[in-house]
């Protein structure tokens, strides 16, 4: 009886990290969009900054936010309570990005709407997030590999945060965004086609 309920709960266990690992693999174009779009919006605004650009960064940010959250909404919300009921860790990992996405986005409309943006600690704090939301990933997708993706969030989030001050930071939070988020959604991307 007793080894019976052993045997229930590895397969349980297992079956609870395979669906991670499979949410985390659905999920990777997200990752890869979010990722490519935020990185735009970093460029832009240092582009314009430098006075390379004319496009002002509240209608670029508009955009690079905006459109992610309806790529995001769209393939989340039809779908979403009847697939995740059944599937806890999916529901877990879901629940924990769409609460990052939403704390990032109303932080970083309100920062730039008061004007709080241009004081440069945005960016870490960004970057911390999602150091955060990676290291949580890792354990519940079961994919080792992640937490070394938030370790290197954490490092970003120290070198933006000395940069806080410079317009430096900017390009430097773009390629973070293009290595450490959408490279990670290219990665399972892949991954999900070789499966």
């Amino acid at each position: 009886m007793i080894e019976d309920q052993v045997r229930e709960d590895i397969a349980f266990i297992r079956h609870a990290v395979e669906e991670g690992r499979s949410y985390a693999t659905a999920r990777s174009p997200e990752m890869l969009i979010w990722g490519i779009a935020l990185a735009i919006g970093y460029f832009g605004t240092y582009a314009f900054v430098r006075g390379w650009s004319p496009i002002r960064p509240g209608w670029l940010w508009a955009v690079c936010l905006g459109l992610p959250w309806v790529y995001t909404l769209r393939h989340r919300l039809p779908a979403f309570a009847q697939r995740c009921e059944k599937r806890p860790t999916a529901h877990a990992l879901s629940m924990l990005w769409l609460g990052c996405a939403v704390f990032l986005t109303t932080l970083g409309v309100a920062a730039m709407w008061t004007g709080d943006d241009r004081q440069g600690w945005l960016c870490a704090v960004v970057a911390g997030v999602f150091g955060i939301a990676f290291f949580a990933s890792a354990s519940l997708a079961n994919l080792g590999w992640l937490r070394w993706v938030a370790a290197l969030w954490w490092l970003g989030e120290l070198a933006l945060f000395a940069l806080r001050h410079r317009p430096e930071a900017l390009p430097l939070a773009a390629v973070l965004m293009l290595l450490l988020f959408a490279g990670p959604g290219l990665l399972l991307t892949t991954r999900r086609g070789n499966a």
